[in-house]
């Protein structure tokens, strides 16, 4: 009897992994994981450049959070610890501090001080996807170490240490900052906001992907050719194979006809065409319903806040953008604007700078209730109003100054 062989194959689709942090042994860093023993800051990159709703949400929540720049509400009373505070924390720096935290959940910062450490002279951005925690001490992370890519990590790679903000020695004239908002289960690293939803991300790559080979692939699997002439050796199947591949796959090649030759009829070719029932109805059910729930788990209150025309009539557009305008700048963007400044104001204290931080927002005017505001500060962090044609001439003499003071 004639063994036959089968050749059937299953694919197994990855399971979702939730991120953990895992302590190795002999090193000193912490590895920030996901369950299948990826880099977790790099698979939400990937995701982040593969998901196009995922995209969309973060650099629109991003740019939110930033808005118009960073300002304080006593900048007038405080004019040098504004322009000092204009001067260490730059606009680039700060854009890019955003999106680190919105993307990866948390963010970094790399402060620079003179040379006595009496001051912090420079604050930058530090690429959070380089950074690993150090094992911690006395219940404090007191440092941690850089490596340009923790993926490719060699053994004879060293990664440099890095005292954290506050626990550098006398001699460590750079330290680095990480703001990293409190995650129940979670103390070395905190997972970005939106993880629940990252294995919808997973599935609207994965959608892509499918339509993206069913074209490339012009004779995907909707057609089963049979060649009921005998069975040939596995590289004459081969052979065959890649030129009935050749002739007729590719977007290119659609729509040719196939010729065949048989020396009669009961021996001809057979094409048997493979359909999947309401095939556009099911992917397109995965792709609205992975759209929905990414954005439910970036708390996206109405799709048009970032661009996206949904089902609701024209008329009702207008008011719908403002509810949810007001809605999402109070409930999603100012909890993440308030840890920013916080943070920022950590820093400013060393140089003794305090200030009435905010971010300016986005938000149209015409959306806040100016009649409901009582006093100008608070109108101020609500509208981002400022006389900033008198302060830029104030900036520019308080530089003149706070470089003299560098120099001395």
């Amino acid at each position: 009897m004639e063994e036959n062989k089968n050749n059937v194959r299953f694919v197994n689709l990855s399971s979702y992994a939730a991120p953990e942090f895992k302590e190795v042994y002999n090193k000193d860093w912490v590895l920030y994981q996901d369950e299948s023993g990826e880099d977790y800051f790099q698979s939400l990159i990937e995701r982040y450049l593969d998901s196009p709703t995922n995209a969309c949400c973060i650099n629109g929540i991003s740019e939110m959070i930033y808005g118009r720049g960073l300002e304080a509400t006593d900048s007038e009373m405080k004019p040098e610890m504004y322009a000092q505070m204009k001067l260490l924390f730059k606009p680039s720096c700060l854009r890019k501090v955003t999106n680190d935290y919105k993307l990866l959940g948390q963010a970094a910062m790399q402060v620079v001080y003179n040379k006595t450490k009496t001051k912090i002279t420079q604050v930058l951005h530090f690429p959070m996807e380089t950074l690993r925690a150090e094992k911690a001490k006395d219940g404090k992370i007191k440092a941690y170490y850089y490596h340009p890519n923790w993926s490719n990590l060699k053994p004879s790679d060293e990664p440099k240490r890095i005292p954290s903000f506050g626990n550098g020695g006398k001699s460590d004239v750079i330290e680095v900052y990480v703001v990293k908002p409190y995650r129940a289960g979670f103390y070395y690293y905190a997972p970005a906001d939106y993880q629940s939803c990252v294995q919808y991300c997973d599935l609207e790559r994965e959608v892509s992907n499918y339509h993206i080979s069913n074209i490339q692939n012009g004779i995907q699997p909707s057609l089963f050719i049979n060649f009921n002439n005998g069975v040939p050796d596995e590289e004459a199947q081969q052979l065959i194979e890649n030129k009935v591949n050749e002739k007729f796959g590719g977007t290119s090649n659609a729509g040719r006809a196939i010729i065949a030759f048989n020396e009669d009829p009961e021996r001809k070719a057979t094409i048997e065409a493979i359909h999947l029932p309401d095939a556009h109805a099911q992917y397109q059910f995965y792709a609205d319903e992975s759209r929905e729930k990414i954005m439910l788990g970036h708390r996206i209150v109405s799709p048009i806040l970032l661009g996206i025309k949904d089902n609701t009539g024209f008329g009702n557009n207008a008011e719908e953008l403002r509810t949810a305008s007001v809605i999402m700048d109070n409930m999603v963007i100012r909890p993440f604007q308030n840890i920013l400044t916080e943070a920022i104001a950590e820093i400013l204290a060393f140089n003794d700078i305090y200030l009435d931080l905010y971010f300016v927002t986005l938000q149209p005017i015409e959306f806040t209730e100016l009649d409901n505001i009582a006093t100008q500060v608070r109108r101020e962090e609500e509208t981002g109003e400022k006389l900033s044609e008198q302060k830029t001439g104030w900036i520019e003499q308080l530089k003149a100054i706070f470089k003299k003071q560098e120099q001395e």
